[in-house]
């Protein structure tokens, strides 16, 4: 039963959301940089008795702001094109923000099927694309895997992270995932902590959680996430840094979150080969009562 030490989505509510997404990488002898901008319309329409609750999650815009090599742009097109099936999302999601249910599955799978006959259409002998479109083929046309596949949404990494429905504070968890890379599977202990007892007398409470290697790494571990980078690097030599930093303010009557920062960073040389991850998101009513406090204090 979830009781008001957690922090949990207890009310419906509409909000619109801006995330930025800025990206370095470093893969010996490939430097990239990019920064993309994603808005979205967020709604809670139900809740549940058993915690759950039900959402409608719009896509209204992915916009490369900026990028320094040519192949970051056509990636981000590619991804704008297959990721306008998800542009129009309803959910049954649970106190964790992990997804039960797709509930609008009928309509993802009609965009992909118009959008699949425009592509084979447009772009006949392109085996690149051809092998894209039977990958894509393979997700769209199979509900769970639709269903891993939003779990791995960014909006639902970065607004609900490992925060909500659990006790504070959090020391040590350990969890399963991956580096940064996205190259070896790993454990991290993850400790979580708030700035205020719930309930509070604050109309907000700021949620931090940083996560580090649960244990050594090994030379196992070298070799899983860094082999594809062994004929340019000694990667016997590397000493990797993994470290992610997370905090989130959020509206304790409703459990909606207004504002948040989250920073990945992978260092397993810090003049050749690294990845950095940096997410900020906020709510447009946040920004128009910042923007309002900051015009009345100039006033006064």
């Amino acid at each position: 039963m979830i009781d008001y030490k957690h922090i949990a989505i207890k009310e419906k509510f509409n909000e619109q959301y801006t995330i930025d997404i800025e990206t370095e990488l470093n893969g010996v002898d490939m430097y990239i940089t990019s920064k993309i901008r994603l808005r979205y319309d967020f709604s809670v329409t139900k809740i549940n008795e058993n915690h759950s609750f039900e959402i409608r999650l719009i896509q209204l815009d992915n916009t490369l702001l900026e990028a320094n090599n040519p192949m970051v742009k056509e990636v981000a097109q590619v991804s704008q094109v297959f990721g306008k099936m998800y542009s129009e999302l309803n959910l049954k999601l649970d106190v964790k923000g992990k997804v039960l249910e797709v509930l609008n599955y009928d309509v993802i799978l009609a965009k992909w099927n118009d959008t699949k006959a425009e592509m084979e259409k447009a772009l006949q002998g392109n085996e690149n694309l051809k092998n894209a479109i039977s990958l894509n083929d393979q997700i769209y046309t199979n509900p769970k895997k639709v269903k891993e596949a939003l779990e791995a949404n960014e909006f639902f990494k970065v607004y609900f992270g490992q925060i909500f429905g659990i006790n504070f504070p959090l020391k040590g968890k350990a969890i399963e995932g991956t580096n940064f890379f996205n190259t070896a599977n790993m454990q991290w202990a993850i400790d979580i902590e708030s700035t205020a007892f719930i309930p509070s007398e604050y109309k907000h409470v700021d949620i931090t959680m940083i996560g580090k290697p649960a244990n050594a790494l090994t030379t196992g571990f070298h070799n899983a996430a860094y082999n594809q980078f062994a004929k340019k690097i000694d990667i016997s030599t590397l000493k990797p840094q993994l470290d992610q930093y997370e905090i989130r303010k959020v509206e304790i009557k409703t459990g909606k979150v207004v504002e948040a920062l989250l920073t990945k960073t992978e260092i397993a040389d810090p003049e050749k080969l690294f990845t950095k991850f940096r997410y900020t998101l906020r709510s447009d009513s946040f920004t128009a009562e910042i923007k309002k406090f900051k015009e009345q204090k100039m006033k006064s």
